[in-house]
């Protein structure tokens, strides 16, 4: 039992349980606190030449405040939350040095733009001034070739008033010619004061002869019957653009045909019904004035038949008119056409 004996001495402290101190070199100060805190054991070196010292335990809490138990040796122990709350003014130095970095940076960059701006106002500057210099050497010149044609312009000034004289000379003379040419001019409407009374004279004519159209023109419509934009001599059917007149005079085929033309007319033409030989399309107009027991000569030409010319006629047989040949010198009223007219001044009677 002669031999020493050294005791361990335990400590406990808090620290945080989910960071290291180590962490919070870089955080606030305040971050120490966050988190749940724990205890854990510190062990001292003996202390030479101790006796039967016990181990003691110090705590020590968020203010950094240490409790001690007596114990039978101390040893005092820097726990790492007094060295991190030592740290922070250092960290807020560092943060202050490098935000006043930033800020010189920042104003060498203000003073590198400004000194390039600079230099291109510069150029700017000078590119104006050549621009200036060579726009007052080209008015100069323009001043000269203004002076020079100034002083042309005189000259040919002095010109234009010899000129002007002499146009004024000149305009005497024409002054001359116009009193001349003004009394024959006021001989030329004396003229044409007689030609219009002239023309006044023939108007008076013209509208008497007009006078006297229209009145032969009403005459006319006295003797023509109109239907639409045609017309028809009085006493004749119009029918599809076509006249038609009926004499009863009973005449040869021949004499028929030099009655329609001296009628300025012709034998009337009346077409076959389709696919019937004998019977006619006669118009309904002209088929109301027919006599049902009477033949009609209409246009056709002779034909030869038992040694004896035969020419057409219309007769009426079974409810329908039809084509039959009879022998040319027969005597039977006939049928005259023609294609009807305009009123000769454009009108038509309704």
């Amino acid at each position: 039992m002669a031999d020493a004996i050294t005791y361990a001495d335990l400590r406990f402290v808090k620290v945080p349980l989910k960071n290291s101190v180590s962490n919070h070199l870089g955080q606030d100060c305040e971050a120490y606190e966050d988190g749940e805190l724990t205890y854990e054991n510190v062990q001292v070196s003996p202390v030479p030449g101790g006796s039967s010292g016990l181990a003691s335990s110090a705590v020590v809490d968020k203010a950094g405040v240490r409790s001690e138990q007596p114990a039978a040796s101390w040893s005092p122990v820097k726990s790492p939350a007094v060295g991190w709350f030592s740290r922070c003014p250092a960290v807020g130095l560092q943060y202050f040095l490098l935000g006043l970095f930033l800020a010189c940076l920042m104003l060498g960059v203000a003073a590198i733009c400004l000194g390039v701006r600079y230099l291109q106002v510069s150029q700017q500057f000078q590119q104006v001034t050549r621009i200036l210099e060579a726009t007052n050497s080209s008015l100069q010149q323009q001043l000269r070739q203004k002076t020079d044609q100034l002083g042309q312009k005189e000259e040919d000034l002095q010109e234009s008033r010899t000129e002007l004289s002499l146009s004024q000379d000149a305009l005497k003379e024409k002054q001359k010619i116009h009193e001349v040419t003004e009394q024959q001019l006021q001989a030329c409407q004396s003229e044409g004061q007689r030609t219009k009374e002239n023309l006044e004279r023939e108007e008076q004519q013209r509208r008497n002869l007009n006078q006297r159209l229209v009145n032969m023109q009403d005459t006319l419509r006295r003797f023509l019957s109109c239907s639409s934009d045609t017309c028809c001599p009085l006493g004749w059917t119009q029918h599809e653009g076509r006249c038609f007149y009926i004499s009863h005079t009973l005449r040869s085929w021949q004499a028929s045909q030099k009655y329609c033309t001296s009628l300025s007319s012709q034998l009337a033409s009346v077409a076959k019904e389709p696919d019937k030989y004998y019977q006619v399309s006669l118009p309904s107009v002209l088929a109301e004035l027919l006599n049902d027991s009477k033949s009609y000569w209409i246009q056709q030409s002779p034909v030869s038949y038992s040694q004896s010319s035969h020419c057409r006629k219309l007769e009426k047989w079974h409810e329908s008119w039809q084509r039959y040949f009879s022998k040319c010198t027969d005597s039977y009223p006939c049928i005259c056409e023609l294609e009807a007219f305009r009123f000769p001044d454009g009108d038509h009677l309704h």
